[in-house]
């Protein structure tokens, strides 16, 4: 493969990450909608019985997920061959996931004392299986930096699940809404697939060698990362009664929709971007500049979702989620810690050395298990919320020394890096705190229009403060606002 040229592949890159973060906004904003019609007409026992379902489930997934189109994308011309073993893989995956799930759904409804949870598993299980069916071939549109497709199955997907969401919770007005939704989804993304990128299911192995090598690190890592990310709602059901886990899942899934919907969708664009780059010093460049504009672009919100989480809660959710508040105030101080972490799996991947993966994962779960086990026994809630704040700075600890590692980037520029943030988030945070008093308004449209005054000033403030600092900055300047300028210059010429 003939490398591009840095500036075309730099604007390609732009280009696609406009494409998978516009899809994933898109995606997180009917989420999100979904979200807020089922809290109206369902009850936080309701959602707390389906994140508990959901827990097991989504571990059950990542565990067994395979590194099949990060494979594909690392080869140049993708033959028929390799299509069908990757939709072999797929299927059997999602099989194996789909019946291991309906094994353990007794046991997981005697470990958590609740019945329902037989039938709901099993139900749930059907997601995974077709999401393994998804057609291979879109991976062609990846290589090309064409992520329309991606665009098309996530807001179809995404539409049906909230049609068929809503629909149920009228109908029914119980915790099948949910699950229902969950299931519609995948099964329409499936169809779209194979409308985008036609191919004739056939079952084979025959390129399993290329598959293979990365497949024992990779699954491995996989466990350890899946049981990390889902660790709290595994352990909590088991401390809380249903209303309280089910207010901490709903904050933590407000929690994850910044993250959701900037940082996933631009890591296949960055992979794509990282394989094409010949050295490790300029890797670690690229690294740099792509962790910089995530945190560029995530750290704002997740500080104005810890602000205003009381009017959040109260204006979105209603009164009887008022509990959730709290947690929602807490979680997104304590993600804003791990967003410099969010490519280093990309780079270890691209480094070949996936073991350094599983050392990080083994790090993070240990830290986590023992911190929130003891401080959560001996303080409740605030002594788990105190244990994840310490174990995401272990594992940013440890993901700076994996870096250095893998590329040769040193701790002291990769600290400089994040340092430069320090300051406009800072001042962005000063001038959201009178949003803490916002939630004494007792009007809510005259809390609602307040608190959007108060976060588009922090904004304002924000966007000066890196303009200021770009100015001020040597001639490399920012390259986030670089990046934005650009962009805007690109779209909106006629008015700049």
């Amino acid at each position: 493969m003939s490398l591009r040229e840095p500036s075309s592949l730099s604007s390609q890159t732009a280009k696609a990450g406009t494409w998978t973060v516009g899809s994933k906004l898109a995606s997180k904003a009917l989420d999100f909608v979904t979200l807020l019609c089922l809290a109206r007409l369902l009850g936080p026992s309701d959602f707390g019985l389906v994140a508990m379902a959901m827990s097991s489930v989504l571990i059950a997934e990542a565990i067994f997920e395979m590194p099949v189109a990060a494979a594909l994308i690392r080869e140049p011309s993708p033959t028929k061959d390799m299509f069908d073993t990757a939709l072999t893989i797929g299927l059997t995956r999602g099989l194996i996931v789909g019946m291991l799930l309906c094994a353990l759904a007794y046991p997981l409804a005697l470990f958590y004392d609740e019945p329902r949870l037989t039938t709901l598993i099993c139900v749930l299980s059907l997601a995974p299986v077709m999401r393994g069916l998804k057609s291979p071939k879109l991976i062609l549109f990846t290589q090309r930096f064409d992520f329309r497709p991606d665009f098309i199955l996530e807001a179809a997907g995404k539409i049906a699940s909230l049609c068929a969401a809503v629909a149920m919770a009228l109908y029914t007005g119980s915790y099948w809404a949910i699950a229902v939704g969950t299931v519609v989804g995948p099964m329409l993304m499936i169809i779209v697939s194979y409308i985008y990128a036609p191919q004739r299911p056939v079952l084979s192995l025959k390129d399993w060698s290329m598959f293979a090598p990365i497949v024992g690190w990779y699954m491995l890592s996989q466990i350890l990362q899946s049981v990390n990310w889902q660790l709290e709602k595994l352990l909590l059901p088991r401390f809380m009664d249903l209303v309280s886990f089910g207010r901490y899942s709903v904050a933590s899934d407000i929690t994850a929709v910044p993250y959701q919907s900037v940082v996933q969708p631009l890591f296949r664009p960055f992979l794509v971007a990282f394989s094409q780059i010949p050295s490790h010093e300029k890797l670690g460049e690229a690294y740099l500049r792509a962790t910089s504009t995530i945190v560029f672009l995530v750290a704002p919100a997740l500080v104005l979702l810890s602000i205003l989480a009381d009017v959040v809660v109260t204006i979105l959710l209603g009164p009887s989620w008022h509990g959730a508040a709290f947690i929602l105030t807490c979680l997104p101080l304590i993600a804003i810690i791990s967003l410099p972490t969010a490519l280093v799996n990309s780079i270890c991947f691209l480094a070949d050395k996936m073991h350094l993966i599983v050392v990080k994962n083994v790090i993070e779960l240990c830290s986590k298990l023992m911190l929130i086990c003891s401080l959560g026994y001996a303080y409740g809630l605030y002594g788990i919320l105190a244990g994840q704040a310490i174990a995401a700075a272990i594992s940013l600890t440890t993901s700076l020394a994996i870096v250095r590692a893998s590329i040769g980037l040193s701790l002291a520029r990769q600290a400089k890096e994040g340092v430069k943030y320090f300051a406009p988030i800072l001042l962005m945070a000063l001038c959201l705190v009178p949003g803490i008093y916002l939630g004494d308004v007792d009007h809510p449209l005259q809390q609602l229009w307040l608190s959007i005054a108060t976060a588009a000033a922090a904004a304002l403030v924000y966007l000066g403060s890196m303009f200021f600092m770009a100015r001020m900055s040597s001639s490399e300047g920012l390259h986030e606002y670089d990046f934005v300028m650009q962009y805007l210059r690109k779209r909106f010429r006629p008015a700049i």
